[in-house]
C-alpha cells in the first residue's frame, strides 16, 4: 500500500502528471538554470515533434500576432544596433518560445492545466517561505518590514520580481480554493499558501507589484460573478474600494507617501531617455535584447547616458521595451496580440458558463479561463511602469501558452471557439 501511494503511475494523471511537476518543480525553483534550459528545449522538441496539433492550437488571430511579434523580434538582427548582443538573447530565449508553443500539445486537458498552475503556485509558495525564513533569521521581527527589501542576496534577482511570483500565487489558490475542494486539509493548506504569499507582498513592500495587485484583486469579482446586476454591483464596489485604497495606501506601505512616487523612482530619468532615442528608429527599433538595450543606452555614440543613481538595465516598462526593440511595428502586433488573448479568454468564459453553470462544470469552464485572464492582465499592468523580468518573464509566456491550450478545447461537447 506504502509503495502504491509513492509510485507517480498510482497518482491521478499517473507518470504525465509526475512529469509536469517534476519539471515545474526545476523551473520555478531555478528559472535561469542550466536543467531548466535543458527542460524547455526539450519540451520545445516535442513541440516541434507535433507540429500540425501547435498550429491548430496558434491557428487564431491571437496566436498569429505573437507568432508574428516573435518573428519581427528575429528579424530585428538585420537592423539591430548591436547584432551578436540580439542573436545571443534570441538563442536564450528561444527554448522558451519553443515551449511556450508546444503548451497546448502537453497541457492538452482542463485537468493538466489545474495541475501546472496549481502546482507551480506550490512550488513558487514553498521558494518564497524559504526566503521568508531567511529574512526573519537575518533580521529578526524588529527589522523585517523596514529592512527586507534592502537584504542581499535577493529571490528570482529583485523584490519586485519575487512579489509579483508572490501576487500570482496568490491569484492561483485563491481561485482554487473557490473552485473547491473535497478534503479539509486541501483547503488548510491552500490558506496556508494565501497567508504565506500575502505577507511576502507586504514584507517586501514592492509598490509596483502591490498596485498591480490590488488593480487585479479588485477586478476578478466582477469576472467572475454570476449575472450581470451582480457584476454591476461588485464593479461599483471594486471602484469605491480601489478610491479608499489609493487613498491610504502610504498606510500600508510608507513608500507609497515618500517623494520618488513623484518621478517613480526616477524612472522618469530612462522613460524619457529613451524615447528621445526611439524618436530616431521609430519604424523599427533599436533590435531585441537587454544587451542591445544597454549599448544603444550607453555605448551610443551621438547621446550621452542618462545621468542616474544606477546604470539601468532595461527600460523599467514592458511596453516602451517593446517599442524600443522593434519599433511601432512590435508594439502594435504584440499590444494587438495581448488584446485578442484577453478578448479570447472573456470570450471562452462565457460561452463555457451560458453551458455549464453550475458544480465542478463551472470550476472547470468560467474559473479557469477568469484566472488565465487575470494573471496575464495583472503582468501587463505591472509592465505599464516596470518590466516583467526574470521569472516573470517565464510565468507571463507560460500564462499565454496555457490560454491558448485552454481556448483550444471543446467546450460541453461543441467545436472550439474562434
Amino acid at each position: 500500500m506504502i509503495f502504491q501511494r509513492m509510485n507517480p503511475a498510482a497518482w491521478p494523471g499517473g507518470w504525465p502528471a509526475a512529469l509536469i511537476l517534476a519539471a515545474l518543480g526545476v523551473l520555478w525553483w531555478s528559472p535561469s538554470g542550466g536543467l531548466t534550459q535543458a527542460i524547455l528545449a526539450g519540451t520545445g522538441l516535442v513541440g516541434l515533434w507535433n507540429y500540425r496539433k501547435v498550429w491548430a492550437a496558434w491557428k487564431n488571430p491571437a496566436g498569429i500576432c505573437f507568432l508574428l511579434g516573435g518573428g519581427w523580434a528575429a528579424l530585428s538582427l538585420l537592423w539591430s544596433f548591436l547584432p551578436a548582443g540580439s542573436a545571443r538573447d534570441l538563442a536564450r530565449w528561444a527554448p522558451v518560445a519553443l515551449t511556450v508553443l508546444a503548451l497546448p500539445v502537453v497541457l492538452d486537458r482542463p485537468g493538466r492545466i489545474w495541475l501546472a498552475l496549481t502546482g507551480s503556485a506550490v512550488i513558487l509558495t514553498a521558494r518564497l517561505a524559504l526566503d521568508l525564513a531567511r529574512l526573519y533569521s537575518a533580521l529578526g521581527h524588529t527589522y523585517l518590514f523596514s529592512y527586507s527589501r534592502f537584504q542581499l542576496p535577493y529571490l528570482y534577482t529583485h523584490p519586485n520580481v519575487s512579489s509579483m511570483m508572490a501576487g500570482l500565487c496568490v491569484l492561483i489558490l485563491a481561485v482554487r480554493l473557490l473552485a473547491g475542494t473535497p478534503r479539509a486539509i486541501w483547503k488548510a493548506l491552500l490558506i496556508l499558501g494565501l497567508a504565506i504569499n500575502l505577507a511576502y507582498l507586504l514584507v517586501m513592500a514592492s509598490r509596483g507589484p502591490q498596485v498591480a495587485f490590488a488593480a487585479v484583486i479588485l477586478v476578478v469579482p466582477v469576472l467572475i460573478a454570476p449575472g450581470w446586476r451582480t457584476r454591476l454591483a461588485a464593479l461599483g464596489l471594486a471602484i469605491l474600494l480601489g478610491i479608499g485604497l489609493w487613498q491610504g495606501a502610504h498606510r500600508l506601505n510608507p513608500r507609497f507617501g515618500d517623494d520618488t512616487m513623484k518621478n517613480f523612482n526616477r524612472r522618469d530619468t530612462i522613460w524619457g531617455h529613451v524615447s528621445m532615442l526611439v524618436e530616431e528608429k521609430p519604424a523599427l527599433g533599436y533590435g531585441f535584447g537587454k544587451r542591445v538595450f544597454r549599448a544603444a543606452v550607453y555605448d551610443h555614440p551621438e547621446q550621452r547616458p542618462p545621468r542616474g543613481p544606477i546604470e539601468y538595465p532595461h527600460t523599467h516598462s514592458y511596453w516602451l521595451m517593446i517599442y524600443f526593440q522593434g519599433g511601432t511595428v512590435a508594439l502594435a502586433l504584440w499590444g494587438l496580440a495581448w488584446f485578442l488573448l484577453e478578448a479570447r479568454l472573456a470570450r471562452f468564459s462565457v460561452r463555457s458558463a451560458r453551458l455549464e453553470s453550475t458544480g465542478g462544470a463551472r470550476m472547470r469552464t468560467q474559473l479557469l479561463p477568469a484566472l488565465l485572464l487575470s494573471g496575464t492582465v495583472f503582468v501587463l499592468i505591472y509592465g505599464i511602469v516596470d518590466y516583467p523580468d526574470h521569472a516573470i518573464r517565464h510565468a507571463q509566456f507560460y500564462l499565454a501558452g496555457l490560454a491558448m491550450a485552454l481556448t483550444r478545447l471543446p467546450v460541453a461537447g461543441n467545436p472550439v471557439p474562434e
